[in-house]
């Protein structure tokens, strides 16, 4: 007899089967030389791929992490897409904010980052300027 979280995990593992159907790679970055210089490629972290899923034009988040100085509401901010995928534990290291994902051979920028709770870890990207 499997217990509740045995079963939630064949879930969100059958699910990913299902949806993750693009192939991503990310690829580590890390700040220039100094603060004027660009972010570059970060050889401590080797590029992996994994299983994802592409959505294009998600609805913007109401974050008070995008708030501009002296501004009271909450802002709007908008992504060029968002990549959805399965974490099981596996990966060398976790993908964080200004890291590179590449899809469909495009190159992204993670702007941000969330759980939903379950597995899955959504990445919210746009496309990086070259």
């Amino acid at each position: 007899m499997s217990n509740w979280t045995d079963m939630e995990r064949r879930l969100e593992t059958d699910a990913a089967a299902l949806f993750d159907t693009v192939e991503v790679q990310a690829f580590a970055r890390k700040g220039g030389a100094t603060v004027n210089h660009r972010r570059e490629a970060d050889p401590a972290r080797a590029s992996f791929t994994f299983p994802g899923s592409l959505e294009f034009n998600p609805p913007p988040l109401r974050n008070e992490q995008f708030m501009q100085a002296g501004r009271s509401g909450q802002s709007n901010v908008a992504f060029d897409a968002v990549i959805t995928v399965h974490d099981d534990g596996s990966w060398p290291w976790l993908p964080k904010r200004n890291d590179h994902l590449v899809a469909d051979a495009v190159i992204y920028e993670i702007a941000d980052i969330h759980r939903d709770g379950s597995s899955r870890r959504v990445f919210y990207v746009n496309k990086a300027k070259p």
